[in-house]
This record gives C-alpha cells, sequence and structure tokens, in this order.
C-alpha cells in the first residue's frame, strides 16, 4: 500500500504539529547545556577562536562553521550561549528537510513520525550542543539532498541553484561532502531519470554556483599548501597492518549502527519487528531509489575506502548521513499505517529526546565529580578572562589584542574577554599567520599556561624572548562544580608594548587536542 504525498498547506493540521515538535527541540536543546555548562565546549571554543578572525580557511578545516559561530555572537547575551542556539537551528533545519521530502512519499502523519524518530540518534541529540563542522555540514547535506531532489523532479532553474549553493556550503563545512558529490553523480549517472538531467541547464546551474561559491577557499588552500587536507589524513593514518582493511570499515560500521539504534527501534513500533519491502508506483520507486543513494551510498563510499585503503574513519565522520534515514525506512518498508500506532511512535520519540537531555544536563551537573580529568564546560574559563581583563586594564589603556601560550586557556580568554583578544600565529604555529609579525613588539599581550603541565625552564624561555615581560605569581582558580578537585593554576606573564622581541619561537607548554 501507498502512503499519498501531500503537499503541505496552512489548513493541514500536521504542519502546525511539526512546528511545535521543531521549536520544542530547539528550546529544550538549547536550554539544556545553557543551563548546565559553565564553560564552553572544547569545538564551540574552537569555532569562536577561528570565526573571529574571519578567515578563508583555517588548521583543519573549511571556514564556514567558524563563520556561523563567530555571526551568532552578534545576538545579545554572550558569544557561547548563541552557538548552542546556532547548533540547534541547524538540526532543526535538517528535520525541515526531512520532513518536506518525506512529503513527497509519505503521508503527512508518516512524514512527522519519519523526523521524530531521529530524537533516537546521539548525532541529533546529545552530540549537538557542541557546535563544529558536523553540524554545519550536517544541513548543508540534508538541503542539498532535498533540492537536488526538486531540480531533479520539477527541473526548475532556481531549484538547481539553490542546490549548488549548499553544495558549495558542504564543501565549505567539510570535505566529506566529496562522499556526498560522489553519491550524487553516481545517481545521476545510473538512473534513467536523473541521467536525462543532463541534457538540461540544471546540473550545469548547480556546478557553476558551487565552483564559484567555493572558489576563494580552494585558492586558500592551494595557497596555504593544502593544511586540510594534510589534517585529515593525519586522522585517519593508514594502519601498515593487512587486518586493518578488515576491522577499521567494520568498526566505522559498527559505530554507525549505534549512533543509529534507538531511531531503529523506534521505528519498528510502526515497521515491526519483521521488515518487508511493500510495492510502490513508478514515481514513488524514484524517490525511494534516490533516498537509498543519497542516505547508504556515502556509507558504501566511506566503507569501501576504509576497506582499500584500510584508513580509520572517525565515527563522527558518519553524522551528515542519517538525516532522511527514518524517511527511507518508512518509503520502502511495509507500514502499519493505524494513527494509534503513528502516535505511539511520535509520543515514544518525544520521551527518548526528553531521556536523552536529561542524561546530558545530569552529565554535565555531576560528571566532573566522577572522572579523573576535569570536563572542559567545568573550566573557569569567564573568571580566568575577567581576571586577565582586570591585569592587563591595570597595566595598559590600550585594550588587550594578543594572547599566546596554553591554546586552551587563551582561547577561552578570547571567548569570554569584552576585548576578543587574537591568540598569536607566531606564537601557536598551528594557525595561518592571521596577525602582524610585530604584533607583540607594538600591541603587547598576555601569555598564559597551565603549571602542572609546562616545562620547568618554562618562564625562562619567555625571558628569553620578552627580557621586559613581567612574570606575575602563579594564581588559582577554583572548578565550577567539583570544589573538591585541586584548584587550576595559571602561570601568566604581561608583555608590553614596544617590547624588545627576538625571532625565536616560544614554546606551547603543552599539546592540547583542539
Amino acid at each position: 500500500m501507498t502512503n499519498a504525498p501531500e503537499t503541505p498547506n496552512q489548513s493541514d493540521p500536521t504542519t502546525r504539529w511539526f512546528w511545535i515538535f521543531a521549536v520544542g527541540h530547539l528550546l529544550l536543546w538549547t536550554a539544556v547545556p545553557f543551563f548546565t555548562q559553565a564553560n564552553g565546549p572544547l569545538d564551540n571554543v574552537e569555532m569562536l577562536n577561528w570565526g573571529h578572525e574571519w578567515q578563508w580557511g583555517y588548521p583543519k578545516h573549511p571556514p564556514l562553521p567558524a563563520w556561523a559561530a563567530e555571526a551568532a555572537t552578534y545576538l545579545p547575551g554572550g558569544p557561547v550561549w548563541s552557538t548552542y542556539l546556532l547548533s540547534q537551528v541547524c538540526i532543526v533545519g535538517c528535520f525541515w528537510a526531512a520532513w518536506r521530502l518525506g512529503r513527497e512519499t509519505l503521508s503527512p502523519s508518516l512524514a512527522i513520525a519519519a523526523v521524530v524518530v531521529l530524537e533516537g540518534s546521539v548525532y541529533y541529540n546529545c552530540t549537538t550542543p557542541e557546535f563544529n563542522n558536523n553540524i554545519m555540514a550536517k544541513v548543508c547535506w540534508a538541503m542539498f539532498i532535498l533540492f537536488a531532489y526538486y531540480g531533479i523532479a520539477r527541473n526548475r532553474i532556481v531549484d538547481w541553484g539553490a542546490a549548488g549553493v549548499f553544495l558549495a556550503a558542504a564543501i565549505l563545512s567539510k570535505y566529506d561532502a566529496a562522499l556526498l558529490l560522489a553519491a550524487m553523480l553516481l545517481f545521476s549517472f545510473l538512473h534513467p531519470r536523473a541521467r536525462a538531467c543532463w541534457r538540461t541547464p540544471g546540473p550545469y546551474v548547480l556546478t557553476g554556483v558551487s565552483l564559484l561559491l567555493a572558489a576563494p577557499h580552494l585558492w586558500w588552500l592551494v595557497t596555504n599548501d593544502f593544511t586540510t587536507l594534510r589534517y585529515i589524513t593525519s586522522r585517519s593514518s593508514k594502519s601498515p597492518t593487512w587486518l586493518s582493511h578488515l576491522e577499521h570499515p567494520f568498526e566505522f560500521l559498527g559505530a554507525q549502527l549505534g549512533a543509529i539504534a534507538v531511531t531503529l527501534i523506534l521505528a519498528t513500533i510502526l515497521l515491526g519487528w519483521r521488515w518487508r519491502i511493500k510495492s510502490v508506483d513508478s514515481a514513488t520507486q524514484f524517490t525511494r531509489t534516490y533516498l537509498a543513494c543519497m542516505v547508504l551510498g556515502p556509507l558504501g563510499l566511506a566503507l569501501a575506502y576504509s576497506l582499500i585503503t584500510g584508513a580509520h574513519l572517525r565515527s563522527m565522520w558518519g553524522a551528515s548521513m542519517f538525516t532522511f534515514l527514518g524517511v527511507l525506512l518508512f518509503a520502502w518498508l511495509e507500514v502499519r499505517s493505524d494513527p494509534a500506532l503513528i502516535r505511539r511512535t511520535i509520543y515514544a520519540s518525544a520521551i527518548a529526546g526528553f531521556i536523552f537531555a536529561a542524561g546530558l544536563g545530569m552529565r554535565n551537573l555531576v560528571g566532573d565529580g566522577l572522572v579523573t580529568a576535569p570536563l572542559r564546560v567545568d573550566y573557569p574559563g569567564e573568571q580566568l578572562a575577567s581576571q586577565v581583563e582586570e591585569i592587563w586594564n591595570d597595566r595598559s589603556e590600550q585594550p588587550l589584542e594578543n594572547l599566546g601560550g596554553d591554546w586552551w586557556l587563551a582561547a577561552n580568554i578570547n571567548v569570554y574577554h569584552p576585548a576578543r583578544p587574537s591568540i598569536s600565529a607566531e606564537q601557536d604555529h598551528d594557525l595561518p599567520a592571521w596577525t602582524e609579525q610585530d604584533a607583540w613588539r607594538t600591541e603587547g599581550g598576555i601569555i598564559v599556561w597551565e603549571t602542572a603541565t609546562a616545562d620547568e625552564d618554562y618562564e625562562t624561555q619567555i625571558k628569553a624572548i620578552y627580557p621586559h615581560a613581567e612574570i606575575l605569581q602563579p594564581l588559582e582558580f577554583a572548578w565550577t562544580k567539583n570544589q573538591q578537585r585541586p584548584p587550576l593554576r595559571v602561570g601568566m606573564a604581561v608583555v608590553q608594548p614596544l617590547t624588545p622581541i627576538r625571532t625565536a619561537e616560544l614554546p606551547t607548554p603543552a599539546q592540547h587536542e583542539h
């Protein structure tokens, strides 16, 4: 039995229910980290640091997520909370794309159920408060898949142009967009209806728009020695053993199944435990074949790459692949379309979302007392930035422009300090050069480091580079939740403007993964 698609309209009550769900998700998952995380997570802090510099590329990733994070700081109330909101706007964008494409092949109520079951996936709940390239790439993938479908189905130039915009946005978010593009190209060559589009202007409009928008970053990539590609290679290093060709793809596949396991369980309320493929008409067959290629194609290509090369794939590299999973399941398999079962699926999915939210909140509130190392979200970043502001204002009438030393400490100061000082690229050589070479001579700055991890002669090294630097007594900061933990001890050196500077490089006291 085919569930006839319907076009959303103002009189359709399911449209209202979709937006109630979407807004509820946005409010819940923005509020949980806002009220339970005292400090920004690692990736949010990193995105804010990068975005503040407005570069065409950054050491690890393309620039769009960092730009978006920085743009969100113009909202009132401080920069970190805006990244929580931005993450959920991206997730709601994914939900909207899945809902709209679901309406092409499912009944209105089933289309909502196909979206709400995503509440069971960690890619759409617990991992979302940490805004990063995966979050931005996820919504760009979803929008590209939706508008490319519209382009093929409706053959309107505006849809092809929109698909080109979102493909460029996906590339500017994360390079795993290559998997999405490869899957789309394979579908366009193999499916007769999609192949016919190559005789129309649409695909060439898509290509031109995406290349035009991505070109500045691609030029940056070439002129910066392909730094982001080298980072990706280091993160997916090949193992010399033959076993890795089997172990790594199966490990990645297992991680993806774990990430969507609860979604699959929620879907069984409508599908039952014995899944059966349903027969459909030719129009619906095209839509669900497209869905299968767009959901399973990138996953299959990633597994094939790992199988052939033995490369280790990070589990979160699958985060963008499953927005249309619920639509795929309900389009391909026999569904028990009882309204009571549909309501039960939606209620169960909503409850699952609340359980995940409560779990994250509890982790944030009491988790620091259960682990050896402090959680990033419990760092006293705001207190540190306030102390740095006071120390600098006592010594200079000029705003603080430069930070150096321990990246994580300096990054927190950047986020919470009202002047948003830059982390000097001349001291942290993992960063592209976005500060002037003589910035420390003309503007001065502050160097911070954790005394517990710094070299014993770190202060001597600072003096060798900045002879007139003022080395302060280490400052102590209590952790925001676990007051029983030994305090954070931070060393600090103030470099006044016009301090003679030598050519030696100041090493970072501790190498943090960031």
